[in-house]
């Protein structure tokens, strides 16, 4: 009798390279998740980040434009359209928290409301 040795072939079988496709395409689809999340929450930050500065300065200038003793007033609104944000409605509120014991001491309160209902706040007192 003849014995037949089985012959070893290199490469992959066809088995194994969809099982290794499917798994590749798993972490692609995974890796294109994660991106997308990334950019979004950028996106938020970046948003949120031109909304405090600009609210920061609403508040320096209402400070620097109210009287001496303190007047409770507001809210104000008002709309703008901010590039790289879009519509924003800002809000400003002056209220008197001591008016008896510091009639000069004003809490100002800034609020910017932009993308359906998202909201940056920022208060501050001023003397």
């Amino acid at each position: 009798m003849i014995s037949r040795k089985p012959t070893q072939e290199s490469g992959f079988t066809a088995v194994e390279l969809l099982i290794t496709l499917i798994i590749a395409s798993l972490f692609l689809f995974a890796g294109y998740q994660l991106y997308t999340q990334v950019m979004r929450d950028g996106t938020a930050s970046s948003k949120m980040a031109i909304l405090s500065n600009l609210l920061r300065e609403r508040m320096r200038s209402t400070a620097a434009g109210l009287p001496a003793t303190c007047a409770a007033s507001g809210p104000t609104t008002q709309t703008q359209t901010v590039a790289g944000v879009g519509s924003v409605t800002y809000s400003t509120t002056v209220s008197c928290p001591l008016a008896t014991e510091l009639p000069t001491l004003k809490l100002i309160r800034v609020d910017a409301t932009y993308d359906d209902n998202k909201k940056v706040s920022h208060a501050v007192y001023a003397n």
